[in-house]
């Protein structure tokens, strides 16, 4: 079954598909996406397709945790099929995909108010994000993914984490690039006024008139 997920209000609480993920301060977004998710009625699967499985989905699909996940997690359900794609990525280590889905499923929680395990979600998202960096899954060069992954860190309430990872960003040159540190400021700013809230992108370049 195929269910649609409407994204929350982000600062760049998002997943970077593109070679070169862009601000876009006139929505909320930074990547302006459609979410999607099946979950397979027989034996669970979850993922974008179910009709695809990367190397590994049986096993995962099998474990306890994906089983336990799925059926008995203490979040909404739209939420337990995107955790569970994001553990089924995570063991085809299509990290990026991994993360993605993880966040997926803490705007999932955040549209049915439960914080805590939004929370949860964001920090499996940050911990994946970060490994797609490490692994060079996504451009680590980029000062946006470096953003994305601080800015999950805050709306996880990890602000000196967050802060931290702010500080070795170097947002170049040109007019991106001034988008850029504008947007990561206000997520500094955010962070050090231990602020977890969901602030959109225009607010950071509201903040500056």
């Amino acid at each position: 079954m195929r269910r649609r997920l409407r994204p929350t209000h982000p600062l760049l609480d998002v997943h970077l598909r593109t070679a070169r993920p862009r601000l876009a301060p006139e929505r909320p977004c930074a990547l302006g996406t459609s979410f999607q998710i099946q979950c397979c009625p027989s034996c669970g699967y979850c993922a974008e397709q179910i009709g695809q499985r990367p190397r590994g989905a049986r096993r995962a699909i099998e474990s306890i945790v994906y089983r336990d996940v799925l059926e008995n997690a203490r979040m909404p359900e739209l939420a337990r099929q995107y955790f569970c794609a994001a553990l089924v990525a995570e063991a085809a280590e299509l990290r990026d995909q991994a993360s993605s889905h993880f966040l997926s499923a803490a705007w999932a929680c955040d549209d049915s108010g439960a914080t805590e395990q939004a929370r949860i979600c964001r920090n499996r998202a940050a911990e994946m994000l970060a490994k797609a960096i490490e692994w060079g899954d996504v451009p680590s060069e980029s000062p946006v993914v470096h953003g994305v992954r601080a800015d999950m860190l805050r709306r996880a309430g990890r602000y000196d984490e967050a802060v931290e990872a702010l500080s070795s960003i170097d947002s170049g040159d040109g007019g991106e690039a001034t988008q850029a540190a504008t947007v990561l400021a206000y997520i500094r700013e955010l962070a050090e006024a231990r602020d977890d809230g969901p602030h959109s992108v225009a607010e950071a370049f509201a903040s500056e008139d």
